[in-house]
């Protein structure tokens, strides 16, 4: 993602290349991975809570995520305010400021261009949290929760191609609106819920493998965005609306391997202390990488060293003080 919002950076031999357009594009891949983990994360804490205590408390979930999340955003929030106050992060309006800071962008179809507009995949991050904690502790309960999210991934696309006829203003904007990546997310929730599944789990140490993990990688970061590019036009738009199902499928098969083989060199890999590390700054890497690699504040390519830095201070000022605040309070709560 950080790539793709590096490409004005890079000499046309690297951003035209067909590899980059495809694997890299326009960060899609980047949000993709991390709304399937995030759907695969989630849910397998419910589980374990409902297996734990019989349900699922709504306000403990609610409070965990609140200080995990809130804290570094709005902290970062205030950073760009100031700099936008001052004439310095130019292309931002009130309106924008507003649906980030209330995680609505994926409602606004309104919203800047500036460096706070990657806070739509947050916006639709913070949905999900409101409404699979729910949703999970009802179905569970009756036992239809894996059966709601194989609807959800079969019917999101059918709901993408009837608003792109029903709806033409908005063509375009669905990537950056809920129904745009419910069904990614739902393949993650998906995965986690299907570990419980005697068939499932024997089908997958059957077929999933080294191999078909990796065929599943090259489909997903390079076939189906290949396909999506070389359809006639009048062919393409629409299947973009699936394109995000199918690399999703693909992403999910991929990471169920990860997490179920520890010892395959993707795993080792992910797991290097480098790797891990960058996964604890990812929140607030996430963050920050606007500000420094945003064209019309060029800053590359000292741009990155900045984000690291930025990421660094957040993380250690406001991330780890939140969280350690969180652990206080629910030891006495």
């Amino acid at each position: 993602m950080i790539i793709a919002h590096c490409h004005w950076y890079f000499p046309a031999a690297i951003g035209d290349n067909l590899a980059f357009r495809l694997v890299i594009g326009n960060g899609r891949h980047g949000v993709a991975v991390f709304f399937v983990i995030s759907g695969y994360l989630i849910t397998g804490l419910l589980l374990r809570e409902f297996d734990k205590t019989g349900t699922v408390s709504l306000k403990r979930f609610y409070f965990r995520r609140t200080l995990r999340i809130f804290p570094p955003f709005y902290a970062f929030l205030a950073v760009v305010g100031l700099l936008w106050v001052m004439g310095i992060a130019i292309g931002e309006d009130l309106p924008s400021f507003l649906a980030a800071a209330t995680y609505t962008v994926a409602y606004y179809p309104g919203m800047k261009m500036g460096v706070i507009f990657h806070s739509w995949s947050l916006s639709i991050e913070e949905q999900f949290y409101l409404l699979w904690p729910l949703t999970f502790l009802i179905w569970h309960r009756r036992q239809k929760v894996v059966n709601l999210a194989f609807i959800l991934i079969l019917l999101m696309p059918v709901v993408r191609l009837a608003l792109y006829f029903i709806a033409p203003g908005q063509r375009g904007h669905e990537d950056y609106m809920v129904q745009g990546w419910v069904d990614t997310m739902m393949v993650g929730c998906l995965l986690a819920l299907l570990k419980r599944e005697p068939k499932w789990e024997r089908r997958r140490r059957r077929y999933l493998n080294a191999w078909t993990a990796s065929a599943m990688a090259i489909t997903g970061f390079f076939v189906v965005p290949w396909v999506a590019l070389v359809l006639p036009r009048n062919l393409s738009a629409p299947f973009g609306l699936v394109e995000n199902t199918l690399t999703a499928l693909c992403i999910g098969g991929v990471l169920v391997y990860v997490v179920e083989n520890t010892d395959s060199l993707a795993a080792k890999i992910l797991n290097n202390r480098v790797i891990r590390h960058v996964g604890v700054l990812s929140y607030s890497i996430y963050l920050w990488q606007a500000l420094f690699t945003w064209e019309s504040l060029p800053m590359l390519p000292y741009g990155l060293v900045y984000t690291l830095a930025a990421a660094e201070i957040s993380y250690w000022l406001v991330e780890r003080p939140a969280l350690s605040l969180r652990t206080r309070l629910e030891s006495r709560l």
